[in-house]
């Protein structure tokens, strides 16, 4: 249960601690004093959203600490978390930022939010204001039936299955997509690989073939070149090999005369072997010149078809090998994805088969969890002043269910069908239940769920709207039994259900030096007396409504 609550810096709280017993606790309070507050900051505790302007004014965070205890139950999961549960206590503290950021611990463990919320719910099952038309929403109708069938864990794993099949399904759809469009341009695609890998082309052949192209354009030239040249260098008198070698003889002749230019026979010499060494050169160059016009033309040939290919792909030829090679992949990938996409077709069959078995188990649990939730619902009706009304769980589905019927949550929709008075049909609950039959519903689906959940601690935020007179004191001691098994917090304005409480607390706001405060207090004896009697008369308190408070507290022994 939930032992001890403090707050610190939250809203209107400057600083709150209050210690809970079991059975049945009331938060009363004036209309603006902060009673829901209170359910606020334990909603944050247990790891609700943060609203930093919930902060109280001037505080840069807020903390809010729960102890529990009794939740031996939870050592297992608090176990998995890296939690050590202290002699059956769990203590839950939440700090949050004027940042927006905040931090939350279990048992001074660090933990994430998304731990601390899973702990939570298995530690309060909160009924917020209003929530009670959350049963006109068949979403909602369906998560409570799902409830009382135990079929949280069961859904869980459907909607992985079920989110797993749509991806495979949105894979196999975007291949054949690509497939059909491929298909449109395969046969072209294929040409074009096959012209391309039979061109051969390589990297770097056109600049070859370009020069290749101009040396066999300049045989003749060449020839006369050569021609020329070695007729210079050593063909007729006076060539220039003859006169490097008399240079060469002329100038040793002079060093040795003249020492002075001895440094210059050298240089001379090595002219006339550097020019003997050049004719001889052109002579073996002149030799390899061949005019081949058979080569010119297969160069030309092949030169035309590299700028016909380039022109027609529109890359230059040193990218037509990479592009070649893309075609061919895209060729290789349409049978590769072909491939895929049939791998993907059994996978999909087989995930459609094995969901569909699991659809039909669900809705067969569903439909007996519905069966058994009515029967439960009804006696709850009669302990609520609700001796007529009936409820019904209609859980509707295809008679041969298929694939096509497979949906996030199975192959059903259902829908509570209500009716208030004998003789009157059943009809769906959002068009014929008034808000304070909602009440008192959620509250039968909230006492026949506890059975089932065993959440050890249920809050509720004026459960009592839209009701009064005999029907709030039946729902008075539907909650006072409802606490015998568990610990039930509830926050309302009517007498008839505060006087069953175990235990009372008042809600007051106060203002001290320019600061509102909310606090909370006790009520006992005579303090609880006119708390009562305020809830019922108002401000004015008299002899008359204070007796009739008295006696609201001794019928309280009254309410089995």
């Amino acid at each position: 249960m939930l032992a001890q609550l403090r707050v610190r810096n939250y809203a209107l709280i400057d600083d709150l601690e209050v210690e809970f017993g079991p059975g049945l606790t009331v938060l009363t309070g004036e209309t603006g004093a902060g009673k829901s507050i209170i359910v606020g900051a334990l909603s944050l505790a247990l790891g609700e959203r943060h609203d930093a302007t919930m902060l109280r004014t001037g505080a840069d965070h807020c903390t809010i600490e729960a102890r529990f205890t009794g939740v031996n139950r939870l050592a297992e999961d608090c176990r998995a978390q890296g939690i050590e549960l202290d002699e059956e206590e769990l203590i839950v503290r939440r700090r949050a930022g004027a940042d927006g950021r905040s931090s939350a611990w279990l048992n001074d463990a660090a933990v994430t939010v998304g731990t601390l919320r899973r702990v939570g719910d298995r530690l309060v099952d909160l009924h917020g204001q209003h929530q009670h038309q959350l049963l006109l929403d068949p979403q909602a109708q369906l998560s409570i039936l799902d409830a009382s069938a135990r079929l949280e864990a069961t859904r869980t794993r459907y909607r992985a299955g079920y989110e797993e099949l749509r991806a495979a399904e949105a894979e196999l759809a975007a291949l054949e997509t690509e497939a059909a469009a491929r298909r449109q341009r395969q046969d072209l695609t294929a040409f074009q690989a096959r012209e391309l890998t039979e061109a051969a082309v390589v990297a770097g052949e056109a600049d070859a073939l370009r020069r290749e192209q101009e040396l066999l354009a300049s045989v003749e030239r060449r020839h006369r070149l050569v021609r020329e040249l070695g007729e210079m260098l050593s063909e007729r008198d006076g060539s220039a090999v003859e006169l490097a070698s008399t240079i060469a003889d002329r100038v040793a002749e002079l060093a040795k005369l003249d020492p002075a230019l001895t440094d210059d026979v050298e240089p001379t010499r090595t002219a006339r072997v550097l020019l003997d060494e050049l004719w001889r050169k052109i002579s073996r160059y002149q030799d390899s010149i061949e005019f081949a016009p058979e080569r010119a033309d297969e160069v030309n040939a092949r030169l035309f078809l590299l700028e016909k290919l380039e022109r027609k792909y529109a890359v230059a030829a040193d990218e037509l090998p990479a592009l070649a090679e893309k075609l061919t992949g895209e060729l290789a990938a349409a049978e590769l994805d072909e491939s895929r996409a049939e791998k993907l077709r059994r996978d999909i069959e087989s995930r459609r088969r094995t969901l569909l078995d699991a659809a039909t188990d669900i809705t067969r649990r569903r439909r007996s969890a519905g069966t058994e939730l009515s029967r439960r619902v009804g006696t709850e009706f009669r302990a609520l002043g609700l001796e007529n009304a009936r409820l019904e769980v209609v859980v509707d589905g295809p008679k041969r269910p298929s694939a096509s019927d497979l949906g996030p949550d199975g192959i059903d929709t259902v829908e509570f069908r209500f009716s208030a008075n004998p003789g009157e049909e059943l009809k769906p609950l959002r068009r014929v239940a008034s808000g304070g039959e909602l009440s008192r519903i959620m509250l039968a689906l909230k006492s026949t769920l506890a059975r089932v959940a065993l959440v050890p601690v249920m809050i509720f935020d004026e459960i009592d709207a839209g009701i009064g007179g005999r029907v709030a004191e039946a729902v008075g001691r539907r909650l006072a039994r409802l606490g015998r098994t568990q610990q039930v917090i509830c926050i309302t304005h009517l007498p008839q259900l505060a006087r069953c409480a175990d235990h009372h607390f008042l809600i007051e706001k106060t203002t001290s030096r320019g600061r509102t405060r909310t606090g909370l207090c006790r009520l006992e004896g005579d303090d609880r007396v006119r708390e009562l009697a305020r809830m019922t008369a108002g401000a004015k308190v008299t002899e008359t409504t204070l007796a009739h408070a008295r006696e609201l507290l001794t019928e309280k022994g009254k309410i089995d």
